[in-house]
């Protein structure tokens, strides 16, 4: 699978001096230095499966086409794929490798290719994107990420991306330093979105299938007590946006990593505590919301290194 000239010298440009999180350490990966992100010029790719853990839209009946990145420009302390995004487990590959990945999973039925964790690998992910478009890729590519990109991995994924899943994390950027090691979040990430739905608009989808078929999802996943500040986010998201949104409210959260030794994070969610959120984004007037059942947030809890990494 052959990539354009143009486009890869353009992608080792962009690596020579790295500023596609919000944490623009300017690490030359070109040259082998890496950041925050431990990534390097090559993509490194944990694992790829049919994924039926996602929302709705997106795993249909054969699964969410998933492509687990290793590495993250954040550090939080209760990730639940900290296996992949801190310890770094996974593999480098090609770039054209990457492109076959996506041709496999279509070939499997996915009804989607689900890029996790993508920002530090946006110019790479570009590139074997516009190959396997290029050459057949019938399937819509979900940009799957943390929501700390800045404007230069965005502007890669510019005609390549349909459908972006972004989280919003925090409301309170001390809690995002305290919790995920990063500064300035709540103004990255909202520019981030507001790039992200200027590519892309509201969600849209197939009325025959329900499957999403290009627009923005936002994400807030629920902690204890209340330190991803869901309501202030929802607020700012209903201003900015309007209530059409679609918006995933999640309480899958589970202590874990280094969440164990960190109170409030050392506890399971409440259901009280989600529930709060929900009628609180209901009384805005969010229609468009995805929820999840507290009770069973053990169940996304993936085990990489087991051939079914989740129990879904």
């Amino acid at each position: 699978m052959l990539m354009e000239k143009n486009e890869t010298e353009k992608m080792v440009s962009t690596l020579q001096r790295c500023a596609l999180c919000g944490r623009r350490c300017g690490a030359d990966r070109a040259a082998g230095a890496r950041g925050a992100c431990e990534a390097g010029s090559l993509p490194k790719v944990a694992r790829w499966l049919s994924h039926m853990g996602e929302e709705p839209p997106l795993i249909g009946t054969q699964g969410s086409g998933t492509v687990f990145f290793t590495g993250c420009s954040m550090r939080c302390l209760f990730c639940q794929n900290f296996a992949v995004s801190q310890l770094g487990e996974g593999e480098e590959i090609p770039v054209t490798r990457l492109a076959e990945i996506m041709f496999d999973l279509q070939a499997i039925g996915c009804h989607n290719i689900n890029l996790v964790s993508p920002t530090h690998y946006a110019p790479q992910i570009a590139v074997a994107v516009e190959a396997a478009k290029r050459q057949g890729l019938g399937i819509p590519v979900v940009y799957n990420t943390h929501g700390y990109d800045t404007p230069e991995a965005l502007s890669w994924m510019a005609g390549k991306v349909d459908i972006y899943l972004a989280d919003v994390k925090y409301a309170n950027d001390a809690h995002a330093e305290r919790f995920s090691g990063i500064p300035e979040y709540s103004k990255v990430n909202h520019e981030a979105l507001r790039i992200m739905f200027s590519q892309v608009g509201h969600l849209q989808e197939d009325p025959e299938t329900g499957l999403a078929t290009r627009g923005l999802m936002v994400r807030i996943l629920i902690l204890p007590e209340g330190i991803e500040g869901a309501k202030a986010s929802l607020l700012h998201l209903k201003r900015e946006f309007s209530t059409d949104l679609s918006v995933s409210l999640m309480a899958q959260y589970v202590p874990l990593h280094k969440a164990t030794q960190c109170p409030p994070l050392d506890r399971t969610l409440e259901e009280s505590e989600y529930e709060e959120v929900l009628d609180f984004a209901q009384a805005l007037g969010f229609t468009r919301l995805w929820c999840q059942e507290p009770a069973a947030a053990h169940v996304g809890v993936p085990d990489f290194s087991a051939d079914a990494p989740f129990a879904f």
